[in-house]
């Protein structure tokens, strides 16, 4: 007689918060498979950590995992309707991360999007970064050429040098009408004049915002809202409107007219005391049945 052998489906246990956190921040730090052979090789061509990289608090690690998380939700939503995606950074900086307080390392939001692949195996094809900091345009350059380099990629990047608000034309020449892409403005303040945008938004009606908003915006808003003049004229220039009467209702209809209709949520980032240190709002401008028409 045959022994029956009975084959027991495994069962898939659901992630918990935890759990889905630790699977974005590992690859982050350079705990995972596709990230770990990283700093040796920036070690070993002298682009590992210096004084040109920036340190944050560990609050920047729920930044970039959001963002990370995001890359694999919006590439895997496109896939099947897309062969181009494009990933710009308005803000590049180095490359690098250094975690104020601690040991750790991070990737930052362009190494990150020249190294990302979806679950399926999705990726960007094209990275386009801006940094202000000559220093750090110029590490973050060579940071992109070695990995690409080392790592095969076939995605095409380009680093400005340069305020991205002189610079914004460039960056639109590298935008087509049929790229998916992502637009990522994490300036520490008001850096940014937003209007500036819609010439990068108008080369593809298919580019999702993501808009660090730091303490500083609420803080001018609000001072704006008590009559500050000095605090309605930063607010002016950060959102292009020469007259406001109601500072919250103004941010809130340049953000629907420029950028679209908001995710349901936005990523609140609070530090270790629980305190609010800046919102991350997630703006899809089209989604892929209206691209279908």
């Amino acid at each position: 007689m045959h022994k029956k052998y009975v084959m027991k489906a495994k069962v898939r246990e659901k992630k918990t918060s935890y759990d889905r956190l630790k699977d974005q921040l590992l690859p982050l730090t350079f705990a995972s498979d596709d990230t770990i052979y990283i700093p040796n090789i920036l070690n070993k061509n002298k682009l590992w950590i210096n004084q040109y990289d920036v340190e944050y608090g560990p609050h920047t690690l729920l930044k970039l995992a959001c963002l990370r998380y995001y890359f694999d939700i919006a590439l895997e939503a496109v896939k099947n309707y897309f062969e181009n995606y494009i990933f710009i950074d308005a803000f590049a900086g180095s490359g690098l991360v250094k975690i104020k307080g601690t040991n750790y390392v991070s990737l930052g939001s362009s190494l990150l999007a020249l190294t990302f692949k979806s679950r399926t195996g999705i990726h960007f094809k094209k990275v386009i970064c801006v940094e202000k900091d000559m220093s750090r345009a110029k590490l973050l350059e060579n940071k992109l050429k070695i990995l690409k380099k080392e790592f095969n990629l076939d995605t095409y990047f380009k680093v400005i040098p340069g305020d991205v608000n002189l610079y914004i034309e460039k960056v639109s020449e590298e935008i087509n009408a049929k790229d998916y892409g992502i637009l990522f403005i994490d300036p520490e303040g008001v850096e940014i004049n937003l209007p500036n945008l819609k010439i990068v938004l108008s080369k593809s009606d298919t580019i999702d915002v993501i808009l660090n908003q730091s303490r500083g915006v609420y803080r001018l808003v609000g001072k704006a809202e008590k009559g500050d003049k000095n605090a309605l004229k930063k607010l002016n220039e950060y959102l292009g409107i020469k007259e406001i009467t109601d500072p919250n209702k103004a941010t809130d209809e340049l953000f629907n007219k420029l950028f679209g209709k908001p995710i349901n949520a936005i990523a609140q980032i609070r530090d270790e005391n629980n305190t609010l240190l800046y919102t991350l709002s997630f703006r899809v401008r089209n989604t892929k049945a209206d691209h279908d028409g």
